[in-house]
């Protein structure tokens, strides 16, 4: 899509805008609800995704504009029919096999949907994308498309104007290198945001966020590229963290800003960002107005002995979240298929009758296999099933059997373990390609093979817990 003659955009030398977001957002990260993980509620990644999720009622519909490969993926987890939009072809297809009910490729001044169709209408990093000839054409698309009483809620990329230049003030270099950054055309400052939005809705709220909380890799960005100042030994510090101590400083952040959010704390603007909420009726709470998050967890953490699809005489445990893969796995990867890498081990745990066999799919990519082997353990409930090794790349089925004597002996509660002898690191360069996650083999495909006969105690524990779930 060709971008409009003399804006920013062109001036900053992109010519073709879907191209330009596809390159920037397009991505195999898997974000499908499925695969999510309720510790990363407190992640700063997902520190936006929780807000909204937080904010919308269960069942209800929700229209993500500008929807990118889809973080609000996790509102399925909330019974929402969930729609997307957005410039690229590419990032629609992406969100839709992240899970969308469905995405269209449309300009956002001109919403291929009738009147009233939507309860919520959100967008995230999206607004500040938006040149400024194009924002009011697109909020009234926003107020056509939303239901009475509808709630819109967006995060909105800020700017400072007594610290930063204006656009008008840039040399045509500088606007070049700044816009090729993030795609940033439309920046104001927080109130600049809110008096937009007050043209169209009776009630709007705003509140400013990340004045102190961002992940590692967004402090190095804002400090390298858009020249933020920050202490310089603190950021030679983030430099040489690790990938798991880079994970505890983005969960540590994203603790405190959902706490920032529980306490309703008023932060003072930063130039950064703001979330707001707009409708034509008052608003409740700007923040957990709808707040319910039992569907995060799976049973084995909330001490529900039920499990979906129990009766089925095979389980795939991949996508299910009612199973909870520990820390030594990492997040999904579109490889393809969607596996999950894992460290030097790594713990499924699930609840299930009677195992009668494992199966799942591996494989490595570990330099040097030809020269040395990488061996492997598999564990049930501390129970060594087998021991063997990889030799050559591509994937493996493995099939194991249960014996009977674990599977019986148990209280339907189940760990299995995977276990590598060493590991590797990808690219542990100290760059843009960075990546030294600790790799020994990714995973998919894990299923367990179930006997048909349940025993007496696992009934009798069913029919204990369906009482206790009636008398709550």
């Amino acid at each position: 899509m060709p971008a409009p003659k003399d804006n920013l955009y062109q001036r900053a030398g992109i010519d073709d805008l879907a191209e330009f977001y596809r390159t920037k957002f397009v991505s195999d990260e898997v974000l499908d609800e499925r695969y999510f993980k309720a510790l990363d509620r407190f992640d700063i990644r997902f520190a936006r995704t929780m807000w909204v999720y937080d904010n919308v009622r269960e069942g209800s519909s929700v229209l993500d504009l500008g929807c990118g490969a889809g973080m609000l993926a996790l509102l399925k987890r909330k019974g929402v029919t969930l729609t997307g939009v957005d410039i690229s072809n590419e990032c629609a297809l992406a969100a839709r096999r992240n899970g969308y009910d469905a995405t269209y490729r449309a300009e956002l001044s001109q919403l291929p949907f009738p009147d009233a169709s939507f309860d919520y209408v959100v967008s995230l990093d999206v607004i500040g994308h938006v040149d400024f000839e194009e924002k009011d054409a697109v909020l009234a698309e926003v107020k056509r498309v939303l239901r009475p009483g509808g709630v819109t809620m967006h995060g909105i990329e800020c700017t400072d104007h007594s610290a930063r230049k204006s656009y008008d003030e840039m040399e045509p270099d500088e606007l070049r290198r700044f816009i090729e950054v993030d795609g940033h055309v439309g920046l104001e400052e927080e109130e600049e945001h809110a008096a937009r939005f007050r043209r169209f809705f009776a009630h709007v709220a705003w509140e400013p966020r990340y004045a102190l909380n961002l992940s590692s890799e967004e402090f190095l960005k804002q400090a390298d590229k858009y020249g933020l100042p920050f202490e310089d030994d603190f950021l030679d510090y983030l430099r040489t963290l690790s990938f798991s101590e880079r994970r505890a400083f983005d969960m540590a952040m994203g603790y405190v800003f959902n706490k920032i959010s529980d306490l309703n704390l008023r932060l003072p603007p930063s130039g950064l960002y703001v979330f707001l909420k707009a409708s034509d009726v008052p608003l409740g709470a700007f923040y957990n107005e709808h707040r319910s998050r039992s569907a995060l967890f799976s049973s084995t953490e909330t001490k529900v002995e039920t499990f979906e699809a129990a009766e089925s005489e095979t389980v795939c445990l991949d996508r299910n979240h009612e199973v909870t893969f520990d820390d030594g796995w990492y997040e999904p990867n579109l490889l393809p298929p969607v596996a999950r890498w894992m460290n030097r081990s790594g713990r499924v745990r699930f609840r299930s009758s009677r195992l009668t066999e494992i199966r799942l799919d591996l494989a490595t990519h570990m330099p040097g296999l030809d020269e040395r082997a990488l061996g492997l353990e598999l564990f049930l409930n501390g129970v060594k099933l087998c021991a063997f090794s990889l030799c050559r790349y591509g994937w493996l089925e493995l099939r194991v059997p249960v014996p009977e004597t674990i599977s019986a002996t148990v209280a339907d509660e189940f760990e299995l373990e995977l276990r590598a002898e060493r590991t590797w690191q990808p690219r542990p360069t100290n760059d843009e390609t960075r990546d030294d996650r600790e790799l020994s083999v990714a995973v998919c495909n894990i299923v367990i093979q179930k006997s048909e006969v349940r025993d007496q105690r696992s009934e009798g524990r069913d029919r204990k817990s369906e009482s206790e779930l009636h008398d709550s």
